[in-house]
């Protein structure tokens, strides 16, 4: 193997380092968006632990999932909003979002201050 070679050779590594560097932090830093949902969910659903839309009809189930009132889209502060939130059962969370996959937003970091504008 000549020196050229080596060259390239250690090139076409680095390359690959630098990409799984890429992809592992990509799913860390999904992977802490998604414990930090798991953990709010959590933590909403042991306050509310019974299904809002079927005590709206009379019915009362169990909490398993959360759904947003107002569908955030891409903002963060309507996502984490607890007064956003709705705990919901199985059955009415698959009616509710149609099984439609979640996008988990970035959590806001707690030494940011928060204001409220009423409009």
């Amino acid at each position: 193997m000549g020196r050229k070679d080596r060259e390239e050779h250690w090139r076409s590594q680095e390359a690959l380092a630098a990409k799984a560097e890429e992809v592992l932090l990509k799913v860390n830093k999904s992977g802490r968006k998604d414990k930090a949902w798991r953990a709010a969910v959590i933590a909403f659903i042991s306050e509310n632990s019974f299904c809002s839309d079927c005590a709206k009809r009379g019915f009362v189930s169990v909490a398993e999932w959360i759904v947003h009132a107002n569908d955030p889209k891409e903002d963060r502060v309507l996502f984490w909003d607890r007064n956003n939130w709705i705990s919901v059962c199985p059955p009415c969370h698959a009616r509710i979002t149609g099984n439609r996959p979640l996008k988990v937003l970035e959590p806001i970091k707690l030494g940011i201050d928060l204001y409220l504008v009423e409009k």
